[in-house]
């Protein structure tokens, strides 16, 4: 299935396939408007964002943050499961690193970031 638009202008053209992206390929000989926060130039090849609050805004986690905070609810994601992906996280920097596999649980030495798990390992 293809879900792709192709508009072409007398100073650029634009490629947008809704399948299998969040913003559209757009090139433009002139510069234009706004393509996404922080591009610097709209000149020559830019991916322009469509629907950016919802694509990288997270309106929904804004939202459920701010219930939370003003309204009492309890949170859907615990400081227990951050803990859980962290030392997912870190077991699996371990791994890479180490080149075998780490079995859960995982307690990382005191002090390390899990790219310090990675670096120090390879460099042996």
């Amino acid at each position: 299935m293809e879900d792709v638009t192709e508009v072409y202008g007398s100073t650029g053209v634009a490629y947008a396939d809704l399948l299998r992206g969040s913003s559209i390929l757009t090139y433009s000989s002139t510069g234009y408007g706004y393509a996404v926060e922080k591009a610097e130039t709209t000149r020559g090849w830019t991916f322009t964002m469509f629907e950016e609050m919802f694509n990288s805004g997270y309106p929904a986690e804004f939202q459920h943050f701010t219930q939370v905070i003003a309204q009492g609810v309890s949170p859907r994601v615990t400081a227990e499961d951050g803990r859980a992906v962290l030392e997912i996280l870190f077991a699996g920097y371990e791994a890479a690193g180490a080149g075998r596999r780490v079995h859960l649980p995982f307690a990382p030495p005191a002090g390390k970031k899990p790219v310090d798990l990675w670096l120090e390992r390879r460099s042996v």
